[in-house]
């Protein structure tokens, strides 16, 4: 592939050498404003592309080898440039799917630590630094509060102390509420916990930033997840510990939360605690015709089925006759025949895994007109016009079948880069009259006339096709447009002609007759290269055959709706070749207009 875009390059850069442009100035200054503007842009590129490989710093001294040495840097250069952009390339495709549950860390402030939680449940254990609100109201009034001391209690007066350490917050209260009522009698208590402790805890493992964080007593294992920024790229989201006193006593599965929704941690977190993530396990891609393509995480114990299942299942265009697991196996990738998806059942997962579920290739397409039933259809792979047509319908009596446009979004994308094209060419050869500093022989307005049709000539994506053949279709695309006009009984003519318009078809006519009604030639007529457009979207020119004794007039069929252009003759013989395709352009478009004038019923 670089060896292609080399040659190119050279002979881009070579061509460059060698143009100069020099201009008539009072032919640039006769052309149109949007003509003028732009040849001046079309010269400015040229000039500019020159500047890329030959500086104002060059000069005749300079040896051909320099200019060749030059040359070759800019070209190896340019090569570089190419290859960096195609590996981009290659390495974007590669990373198009990130590992499923890689941003959740990232939507959750780093602040998101319940120091401030007004209401705690009862299960929270005491230790040291809680502060407890004790209020008695009856016979004795009094409202207090009591940190808990490092031997684990609070000294109330008249009671005493009262250990709390290791006891849940309920089982605290009732302890409370229990001594109260031995000393004071009608006395109610009300406990509240009005402040927690902090606690320090090490996260540590494949932790984005692993360290030593300061929490709330009421945090869990999520809470010090997130405060160190979450996981790396090594680290697993299935298997996060929690290790108190070299034990694991709880496991938090990112996916529980996720993707089945379950928020069982139970254990707080104590100073000491060591919050441990493990390494990222199996990885697994699945793409294709499911609801949530990406990658996935699995563990060691779990079948393929399961990241069918994390995927949110298959979406309505899955096509099960078609599903494939590519697999690393002794240092291959191996495809692995899957015939059925309950195969995924009971085959456990590998790192690595790759499966792609085919997707049923429906279509949405338009058809407009003539028919029965016009509208937009969804149309499965493998179904052409005909079946378009009998969806919608069939045709209505006055339908022309033979004068269907049928459009194609990629016959339009064609059509707009040959239009360019075109209009480039005609640019560089009025750019090569005005350095041959041209006299009036030639006809300058109708090639500055031609010139603006193309440039405001709007490129379709017409396909030929010709309904009246009953054997004939074509497969669909999607955003096909198909129009079915109404039948005419008229022939269309344009151009050099003394009356343009529409003339009565005559089934035993040719195009003389219709040139001859519409009241003939005029002077500048181009007699040699006049075009018809039929109705089916086919341009043919229609050219004289001579012979031994006489000229006659080769054979075209008209048809009703077909379109006669006689264009103006061009003296120059560079726009005599493009001046062809030029016609074939507009009188495309031509053809489309009328045939949309011709669908519209009352």
């Amino acid at each position: 592939m670089l060896k292609k875009y080399s040659i190119v390059l050279f002979l881009s850069f070579f061509a460059l050498s060698i143009i100069s442009q020099e201009f008539d100035s009072s032919y640039l200054e006769s052309l149109p404003a949007d003509i003028k503007d732009d040849v001046l842009d079309r010269v400015d590129k040229k000039d500019e592309d020159k500047k890329v490989y030959r500086s104002s710093e060059f000069s005749s001294k300079i040896q051909k080898e320099e200019d060749l040495k030059e040359l070759k840097k800019r070209i190896e250069e340019s090569l570089k440039q190419i290859e960096e952009k195609l590996q981009q390339e290659d390495s974007k495709k590669s990373d198009e799917f990130v590992l499923f549950g890689n941003d959740f860390f990232n939507t959750i402030q780093t602040s998101f630590m319940p120091v401030n939680e007004p209401n705690f449940d009862s299960s929270y254990v005491l230790d040291y630094g809680d502060v407890i609100e004790v209020q008695l109201i009856g016979n004795s009034d009094s409202e207090d509060t009591y940190t808990i001391s490092r031997d684990g209690s609070i000294l109330i007066p008249e009671i005493g102390k009262v250990n709390l350490s290791g006891l849940t917050f309920s089982d605290a209260s009732n302890l409370i509420k229990n001594k109260v009522n031995d000393v004071f009698l009608a006395t109610e208590a009300l406990i509240s916990l009005v402040d927690v402790r902090d606690v320090n805890v090490l996260v540590s493992g494949n932790s984005l930033n692993p360290g030593v964080y300061t929490l709330s007593g009421n945090s869990n294992i999520l809470h010090a997840v997130s405060v160190s920024g979450g996981i790396n790229k090594y680290g697993s989201y299935r298997e996060i510990n929690l290790v108190r006193n070299n034990q694991i006593i709880e496991t938090l599965d990112v996916y529980d939360l996720l993707i089945a929704g379950k928020y069982n941690l139970k254990k707080r977190l104590q100073t000491g605690d060591i919050i441990f993530v493990e390494p990222l396990k199996n990885i697994v891609t699945i793409d294709g015709a499911v609801k949530r393509p990406g990658k996935y995480e699995l563990k060691e114990n779990q079948n393929l089925i399961d990241a069918i299942s994390y995927s949110n299942g298959l979406s309505k265009e899955a096509d099960q006759k078609y599903i494939n697991l590519q697999r690393i196996l002794d240092g291959k990738i191996k495809s692995i025949p899957i015939t059925n998806i309950s195969q995924f059942e009971s085959l456990q997962v590998k790192d690595g895994d790759h499966i792609f579920i085919r997707k049923h290739s429906f279509r949405n397409v338009d058809i407009d007109g003539a028919v029965l039933k016009p509208g937009r259809y969804v149309m499965v792979e493998g179904e052409t016009v005909a079946d378009l047509i009998k969806k919608a319908g069939g045709y209505t009596k006055n339908a022309y079948p033979f004068g269907a446009v049928f459009e194609n979004e990629n016959a339009l994308e064609i059509n707009k880069k040959s239009k360019e094209i075109l209009y480039q060419e005609f640019l560089d050869n009025i750019i090569a009259l005005s350095e041959q500093n041209p006299t009036g022989d030639t006809d300058f307005g109708s090639i500055i006339a031609l010139t603006r049709d193309i440039k405001n000539s709007m490129p379709s994506g017409r396909i030929v096709i010709d309904l009246s053949d009953e054997n004939y279709s074509v497969p669909l695309s999607n955003n096909d447009k198909l129009l079915i006009p109404e039948k005419v009984n008229h022939i269309y003519i344009y151009g050099e002609v003394s009356s343009e318009g529409t003339i009565e078809f005559n089934r035993k006519q040719d195009v003389d007759f219709y040139v001859r009604q519409s009241g003939g030639y005029k002077k500048y007529a181009d007699k040699e290269a006049i075009y018809i457009l039929q109705p089916n979207g086919n341009t043919l020119r229609y050219e004289t055959k001579r012979s031994l004794f006489a000229s006659q007039p080769l054979d075209i069929q008209i048809y009703p709706g077909s379109i006669i252009y006689v264009p103006r003759k061009l003296d120059n013989s560079a726009f005599q070749r493009l001046s062809a395709q030029a016609y074939v352009s507009i009188l495309g478009n031509l053809g489309i207009a009328l045939a949309s004038l011709s669908s519209i019923t009352d």
